[in-house]
């Protein structure tokens, strides 16, 4: 009778053991599937602060100047800058219509609000598209700034040129260096 309550404690032992060791095994599987810590970029190894989902607005005489909206960002811990990831960004016009801006990446100054935005920058409203791949925002001059190609384009006409400046207050656009552009004729109905 002892030598049966002997091996029953045993066998008793090793199935525990073998149960805690199943589930270590699986433990460790898990977290292998799941991947290894993420690493910190390094501005936000640097930032004061990391935000998700950002939303800002910028007034002026109790107006919306613009709004910004980004899937992140970095606020540095000096320089008053703060990093966007895939910022988007509604201007708001005189006359109540909307100009919409989206890039990949920008940098906003928190100082002045002035921004410069990279990467597959589009801006457009209902009349227009405009591509380039640098821009910049003055807030105080209401100014887009691009000093690296642009193309525009319409239902009525397309344009290339080499640098372009926007004043969003007067809603008019200036184009320089090599300009190139093309009428579309619209058929008579």
């Amino acid at each position: 009778m002892a030598n049966r309550k002997r091996t029953f404690k045993i066998a008793l032992t090793c199935a525990a053991a073998a149960g805690l060791i199943f589930l270590v095994i699986v433990f460790l599987q898990l977290r292998s599937q799941q991947g290894g810590s993420v690493p910190i970029p390094m501005p936000a190894a640097k930032a004061l602060m990391t935000l998700a989902k950002v939303h800002q607005t910028a007034t002026k005489d109790g107006k919306v100047q613009w709004e910004l909206d980004a899937d992140s960002a970095q606020l540095e811990a000096s320089g008053g800058r703060m990093i966007l990831t895939a910022p988007k960004v509604k201007f708001h016009m005189e006359d109540g219509t909307l100009v919409h801006l989206t890039a990949e990446q920008g940098i906003l100054h928190t100082d002045n609000n002035d921004m410069k935005v990279t990467g597959r920058v589009h801006l457009h409203n209902d009349q227009y598209t405009l591509t380039t791949e640098i821009l910049v925002y003055l807030h105080d001059q209401r100014l887009l700034r691009a000093d690296a190609p642009v193309r525009i384009e319409s239902s009525t006409a397309s344009l290339r040129a080499d640098r372009m400046t926007y004043d969003l207050t007067q809603n008019r656009a200036h184009f320089e260096g090599q300009v190139e552009g093309d009428l579309h004729e619209r058929p008579a109905i």
